[in-house]
């Protein structure tokens, strides 16, 4: 078994690094796979795939869903076929939905004297990273972590909040497109993480990304132990993101165990 990422990020999302880019990154350090998975989007996938081919890369076709839940839940939708209908449908909707949140938050800004429209860099989906980032460009953040402290988060005077999709709507649509459904870092989720994990079971998941950047070894023991309850893939991402999250290096929370070979040998036959 060789190492792999299953969780990474584009100039199409939050990350910094084009899909080209990231897949002969993934190349030069070895991995056997990389999986591009952008939030709500598959814009990305056929430049990564194609600059896949051409090197001998192999890509995995991937998306990151914003999931409805009482706290910030993701799923990835890995192996999915990026034209099937669904998926296209589902996404297109999320993303009209993410410019009127979009749209509402900036102009909250504006009304509080924090106009950034001219400082948001970007040429895919535009999350609120990247108004935090021209919040800090701006002058009216200090950091990222500061941006998000006075003005991002759920109860600051910009927050507006998502309309996403559900757990087992995100699952179904990986399933039709070919694809399965893994619940992301679970070890970020701000909540009971034991009800939230079974919450993605009873919505339908496949597997959970238990190899991640930050996960605590007793996180790591309640995730592996539910994972084997209840019959669910293991998968390992780093959540790379370029130069907006330097120390997520690509492969970086892969292990050398037997755990990860059911996923290995999935997505190398």
């Amino acid at each position: 078994m060789q190492p792999f990422d299953l969780h990474t990020h584009s100039v199409y999302s939050d990350g910094t690094e084009r899909p080209v880019d990231i897949v002969r990154a993934a190349k030069a350090a070895g991995l056997a796979f990389v999986a591009l998975t952008d939030h709500d989007t598959i814009c990305g996938v056929p430049e990564a795939m194609q600059e896949g081919a051409r090197i001998g890369m192999r890509v995995i076709p991937g998306v990151e869903f914003d999931i409805d839940y009482h706290v910030t839940m993701h799923i990835l939708g890995l192996g999915v076929n990026p034209e099937a209908e669904e998926l296209k449908a589902t996404l297109a909707e999320s993303a009209q939905k993410r410019a009127r949140r979009n749209a509402a938050m900036l102009a909250r800004l504006r009304e509080i004297g924090c106009p950034i429209e001219d400082a948001i860099e970007g040429e895919g989906l535009i999350t609120r990273l990247h108004m935090a980032n021209a919040l800090v460009k701006k002058g009216y953040a200090l950091s990222r972590a500061d941006a998000f402290d006075k003005f991002l988060l759920k109860g600051r005077p910009a927050f507006v909040r998502s309309e996403n999709i559900s757990i087992a709507r995100a699952v179904a649509v990986a399933h039709a497109a070919g694809g399965i459904a893994v619940l992301a870092h679970p070890c970020q989720i701000r909540a009971d993480k034991h009800a939230a994990v079974l919450d993605a079971v009873r919505g339908g998941v496949d597997g959970i990304e238990v190899f991640y950047p930050g996960t605590t070894e007793g996180e790591r023991t309640l995730f592996l132990s539910l994972a084997q309850q209840h019959g669910l893939l293991i998968t390992s991402g780093s959540d790379f993101h370029g130069a907006n999250r330097p120390a997520a290096t690509l492969g970086c929370a892969w292990e050398d165990t037997p755990l990860l070979e059911p996923v290995f040998e999935r997505f190398m036959t």
